[in-house]
């Protein structure tokens, strides 16, 4: 090939690429003093109603008095911020360039009925008065939206980003909130079972920079508590809001009206904070309180530091034995068996037989018995339950002092987060954080030196 045709073939292939990026990109349309912009300036007070429509669920927001509240599909506070936010979004709208009048480019930019976000701003609900915005926002594009007038078609850019404040599921426009209360201000806590187990704490002072509590009752007994329960409960509960709402859910069938846990905060002043626990759902569980009808939906990791037993305020320590206290760590693990010996500041394997360990595997698992701390008690200790009848692999370690100590760890807990186990001087089945029980069962190819 001559060097005229590679240019015209390198000329040819610049212009499609040229021409491919120029179709992708928005119609630059009439420059911005070329046309009349379709919205003036929105004065608030003009309106007072937004309608949204998002996948065929409509919302209605209405703002009186500088507060906003939902009034279908049902009648609740909205959200601070996500009412405001979309109130805001209108109030502040403004339209910059023209991208395109083809009607054909609706779906490309999600002005269309089927990905278009319908906003209807009027002044009063159902009023005749006609509306004074009513628009489709599209997709974001860099620092602006794409937006369309209903019944037009043309398509305008945004100058702000304002999808996300109307992107929203009706009930993510409802404020989730379940209980609010200063925590400085609690002062006792009480935990009742649907078993009749109970925990009654109460607030002594300041130990550091948390919270003090003291045993005023215990079933089962609480010989020593484990400090970071009652004042993790209490930060929780003290701010706690909802995942989502079960509307339509009797209280009998979320388990509510004889609930798993009835926890209740005393705070100064006399009043008390309750939360009822009910029956599991998917990956959390249902919720209330006693003085309103809605039940609502708390993800596990949003209720975990709340939805604990009166058990689990006892102490959960395994060991607090430091790598320099360290004699010996055997871990029977299948083919990844090992045992490793301390000897004054250094490992070695004696087991597998002449195995050359990694020294830089080996401070995870001198340091894995230093302050270790359970996270809360089995419900069902059963040794068929948590896998403990056969255990996933069992960890000894002996001390410089001649002490022995034994781990069991069992199954997987069904969230996969933790652990079951249980120690050789106590009958407990605790459940540990995953990956506490991880850096001690590693593989016999990662501890070899490389």
């Amino acid at each position: 090939m001559n060097r005229k045709t590679l240019t015209a073939v390198a000329a040819f292939a610049l212009l499609g690429l040229v021409a491919f990026f120029a179709l992708r990109q928005p119609e630059k349309g009439e420059g911005s003093t070329d046309r009349q912009r379709p919205i003036a300036k929105i004065n608030p007070a003009s309106y007072d109603t937004l309608t949204i429509t998002r996948q065929g669920a409509t919302t209605t927001l209405v703002r009186e008095g500088g507060k906003v509240k939902v009034t279908s599909p049902v009648a609740y506070p909205a959200d601070e911020f996500a009412g405001k936010g979309a109130f805001d979004a209108i109030d502040k709208l403004e339209l910059g360039n023209l991208v395109t009048e083809n009607k054909a480019k609706h779906a490309e930019f999600e002005v269309d009925d089927a990905k278009g976000i319908h906003v209807v701003a009027s002044k009063g609900q159902g009023g005749s008065a006609a509306p004074v915005v009513n628009l489709l926002v599209g997709k974001s594009v860099g620092n602006g939206t794409m937006v369309r007038l209903a019944g037009k078609d043309e398509v305008w850019q945004a100058t702000a980003s304002i999808r996300g404040a109307f992107d929203k599921a009706p009930g993510d426009f409802r404020d989730k909130t379940v209980t609010t209360f200063s925590a400085p201000d609690a002062e006792m806590i009480t935990v009742k079972a649907k078993d009749g187990t109970v925990a009654i704490l109460k607030k002594n002072g300041k130990n550091g920079m948390d919270d003090k509590w003291d045993v005023v009752t215990g079933n089962p007994k609480l010989d020593k508590l484990d400090m970071t329960v009652p004042n993790g409960l209490v930060q929780a509960l003290s701010s706690f809001k909802a995942n989502d709402f079960a509307d339509g859910v009797t209280p009998a069938a979320a388990g509510l009206d004889a609930p798993a846990l009835t926890v209740t905060v005393a705070v100064k002043g006399g009043k008390n904070v309750t939360l009822l626990i009910g029956n599991k759902k998917d990956d959390g569980v249902y919720v209330k309180t006693p003085d309103a009808p809605q039940v609502y939906v708390a993800k596990n990791f949003n209720i975990d530091r709340i939805n604990k037993r009166p058990a689990d305020f006892r102490d959960k320590s395994l060991t607090d034995i430091g790598e320099a206290d360290l004699a010996e760590v055997a871990v029977t693990h299948g083919a990844d068996s090992y045992t490793l010996v301390h000897a004054g500041s250094a490992w070695k394997a004696t087991k597998p037989p002449k195995f050359e360990l990694d020294p830089s595997r080996t401070p995870a698992i001198g340091g894995a018995f230093k302050d270790w701390k359970a996270t809360s008690f089995a419900e069902n200790p059963s040794p068929a339950a948590t896998g403990l009848a056969k255990p996933k692999a069992v960890v000894a370690i002996k001390t410089t002092k001649k002490e022995s100590l034994t781990f069991k760890i069992g199954d997987e807990t069904a969230d996969k987060q933790g652990v079951y186990l249980q120690t050789s001087k106590s009958p407990e089945v605790y459940v540990v954080p995953k990956w506490s029980t991880d850096r001690l069962l590693v593989t016999l190819a990662d501890l070899k030196k490389k």
